[in-house]
Formats: structure tokens, sequence, C-alpha cells
């Protein structure tokens, strides 16, 4: 049975779940009730074991005067540090003006407190994108990210994975992925030589799956992984063959949270399931993000929504959301068994 807690109210979200050495889950998100359009910072929060009952944490990016943070990629370094990309827009009359540039957080107590580092060392090519999704290790000291452009209607819609060879400090190799149609793409490294991604398209909004290889150094696509208007994507590892996609439903009429398993590391995929529903009266919602909690088989999607069903006294107005659900409800018990017969991601 799913359980849904409140992570932050007035808050449009884009949250970024991170699952913490203690047990406990960091949600990162943008604190305005605007789809961007007003300032704000990124914000975090805490929950407990189980993840739930949050608290308020820090300011992970604190806005510039006239504008916000609002874009995230948000992962451990292999040291232990909290490390956050962001990036956002000046505004004027609720309307963008400038880009506000591409910063990197970074803290060392389990985002208690920040620093933030307003010129990173990253590529040229990278210092005007947007950052997104996770920020995965690699082993050893090396780190990836992925940041995207997106020119505007019937302008390509670029996307990059970034390398970091010394925890973060500095980022030195792009590797372009998604053919010139890509924009929100999360990491999720699967092996030792392969990493996917989930990638957001920007033609019809559906979601594609892509991978790199580590020893050819080069990404293919794999084909679509969900409708149009069905986006964006996160990948869970859950097992060391199983990855569960999780993503928004943005189709009208039919707004809610998705998902799909694959047993077999992402050569197949099962049926897609329909995990939470908005309603129709829901106009702006998704953005999944999700963990592992607990026991196995139990999960965590935080995710933000302007109308939220189940808040029967007050269901309107931009809330972010973390719902606790379990594989088990979804999977036959035969399939259940299989995944976890393997070695479990902690």
């Amino acid at each position: 049975m799913k359980k849904i807690s409140i992570v932050g109210r007035n808050a449009c979200g884009w949250p970024n779940l991170t699952k913490l050495s203690s047990g406990r889950v960091l949600c990162t998100y943008f604190n305005a009730p605007s789809h961007g359009l007003q300032e704000g910072d990124l914000v975090c929060s805490i929950s407990d074991s189980k993840g739930g009952k949050w608290k308020k944490r820090s300011v992970v990016a604190e806005r510039p005067k006239g504008g916000n943070r609002m874009h995230l990629a948000v992962g451990l370094a292999n040291n232990g540090d909290l490390l956050c990309f962001s990036s956002g827009f000046f505004l004027k009359n609720e309307k963008l003006t400038a880009f506000s540039g591409h910063w990197l957080s970074r803290s060392k107590d389990q985002g208690k407190s920040w620093e933030t580092d307003l010129s990173p060392h990253i590529p040229k090519l990278i210092r005007n994108t947007i950052p997104y999704g996770r920020i995965i290790t690699l082993g050893g000291k090396k780190l990836a990210y992925a940041s995207y452009r997106s020119n505007g209607k019937g302008n390509p819609s670029e996307t990059w994975m970034i390398l970091s060879d010394d925890d973060g400090f500095s980022w030195t190799k792009t590797f372009k992925l998604g053919s010139n149609d890509s924009n929100e793409a999360v990491l999720c490294q699967k092996g030792r030589e392969t990493i996917l991604a989930a990638v957001r398209t920007q033609g019809d909004h559906h979601v594609k799956l892509c991978e790199f290889s580590l020893e050819r150094r080069q990404w293919r696509e794999k084909g679509p992984l969900t409708l149009p208007m069905q986006h964006p994507a996160d990948l869970t590892l859950i097992s060391e063959d199983c990855l569960l996609l999780t993503y928004g439903i943005r189709n009208k009429g039919l707004m809610g949270i998705g998902a799909r398993i694959s047993m077999d590391g992402g050569l197949t995929w099962k049926s897609p399931w329909v995990i939470h529903q908005f309603g129709d009266k829901a106009g702006d919602v998704g953005y999944p993000s999700t963990v592992s909690v607990g026991k196995r088989g139990q999960l965590l999607t935080a995710f933000y929504t302007d109308f939220e069903p189940t808040m029967k006294k007050s269901p309107e107005g931009y809330r972010t959301l973390a719902m606790r659900w379990s594989l088990e409800d979804w999977l036959s018990l035969s399939d259940f068994k299989s995944i976890f017969a393997s070695k479990t991601i902690e």
C-alpha cells in the first residue's frame, strides 16, 4: 500500500532524491510555487530512515538577486561529499530574461551546510547548459552527470555527459548523446563498463534509452521507453539485472506517475504501470525521482504536483511530495522472488 508524505509546500519542485549512508533520504528541490517563473532557491529536506517525516535541512543554492536556482543534478562523490550542480534564470515580471549561471554546490556534512562555486571547472561547452538528474559514481574518483541545451522550437536539443576524475573538483571530458533530439537525461551505471541514460526527447517528448560503453567511449540509442508526452524519467537499479523506470505521465486527462521494469538489464521491458494518478484537475505534475528504502522492494518516489487528490482538505496548490510504495504490489510472486535472488543494490 502506498503512503504519501509532504516534503515541501508551495514548491514546484523538480525533486531529486539522494540516499545517505545513514539510510535517511535527502530531497533537493525548487522552493517557489511556479514553473520557474518566480524567484526561488534550491533547498533540501531530509527524511527519517523510512522515507517519511520530512524536515527542512538547508539552502543548497541561494538565488542571485532578481533570479532563481531551479535546475539541478545531485549525487554523492566517492569521498562522501554531496554535490549539486544548479542553474536558473534572471526574471522580470515573471518572464525569463537571461541565464543565471551553471554553479556547483558541495556539502561535507550531509547537507547541513553548502559551499557554492559560481564558476566551477567545467568545459566551456557546458557553461550555458542546464544540469539534470543524478551525479553518479564510477569508481575511484570518477563521477559523471548530464547537462543539456534546448535552443527552442525547430532547433536541435543537445545533451552531454560530463566526466570528472577527481571527485568533482574539475570536469574535463564531454560525450554527446541523443542525436540532437534530447534534453533532460538521468544517468545510471550498469556494471563496470556500461552507463544507461533515460532521455527525454524534444520532438514529441517521449523517453528513450541510451547506452554508453566506457570501453568504446561512445553512446548509442536503444529505442523508446514511453509514449509521447510521458517524461521525464528516472532510472533506479534494483538488483544486478533489474532496472526500474519511473516517469511523468503528462497527457491531458491522464496525469500521473508511470513505471516500467526490466529484469534483464534494460534489454526488454515489461508493460507499464500507473503507480499514482493526479486526476483531470492537475495541470503541472511529475518529475519523479526514486530510491530504494527499507526492506527489499520498498521504494520512495518524489514528485511535484499542482493538484493532489489525496489531500482532501486542500488538493490545489504546488507541493513536493514523496510516495512510499512496494514492487511486491505490482509484480507476480515469481518475478518478485527472481529479482531478489540476485544481489540487490544498496
